[in-house]
């Protein structure tokens, strides 16, 4: 290998671990976690809150328009308990019930049309069912969902540059290529025999 290679592969591979280190330690826990479920036990708790918004607010909200509408309750929302406005609402002449997914848990808004009753229902399955959501991307938005991205691309960047670095040094161990070869067949050779 041209030695401005292996400077360079030695520069990536330092660079990518470093970046790199806390979410591949993320990642390969939350792995454990999600292979072994029955290993953890889950702990749910809920809250449950509960207001009138006053005639003034529900008349003023029963005439507006639907964008007005929706102006008013996510302004409740917001002051209230900090929510905006989800990205579905199941709405009828009834009530408005807004559901706001998030990593390890849902939040629940009702509004009841003629009362102006509005509560709210948070659910929380713990920091195991979190750091799984996490680990998938499930309700976490789109910034963790770049996260994943770049994390994966430094782990990418970490095993290629670790692959060509081996190749430097593999002289110097002669057990270098046989430990790649059973690394990269046990997996392959487990999924042929045991894999339905």
């Amino acid at each position: 290998m041209h030695p401005a290679l292996a400077r360079y592969s030695r520069t990536v591979h330092w660079i990518s671990s470093a970046v790199g280190l806390t979410c591949l330690l993320f990642f390969s826990v939350t792995g454990i976690t999600l292979n072994h479920p029955q290993w953890f036990s889950a702990a749910p708790s809920s809250q449950f809150t509960e207001t009138e918004l006053g005639a003034s607010w529900l008349q003023a909200f029963q005439r507006a328009d639907e964008v007005t509408q929706l102006d008013l309750l996510a302004h409740e929302l917001d002051s209230r308990w900090g929510l905006g406005i989800p990205r579905n609402i199941d709405r009828d002449d009834v009530e408005w019930v807004l559901d706001y997914q998030r990593p390890g848990g849902l939040a629940t808004v009702v509004l009841t049309l003629d009362s102006g009753h509005l509560s709210l229902e948070q659910v929380n399955d713990g920091v195991i069912a979190v750091i799984n959501d996490l680990h998938k991307g499930r309700h976490a938005g789109l910034v963790w969902f770049y996260l994943i991205d770049v994390a994966a691309v430094a782990c990418i960047l970490f095993a290629v540059t670790g692959l060509l670095l081996l190749y430097v040094h593999a002289g110097k161990r002669r057990s270098t290529w046989p430990l790649v070869g059973l690394g990269t067949a046990l997996p392959l050779l487990l999924y042929w025999i045991f894999v339905p």
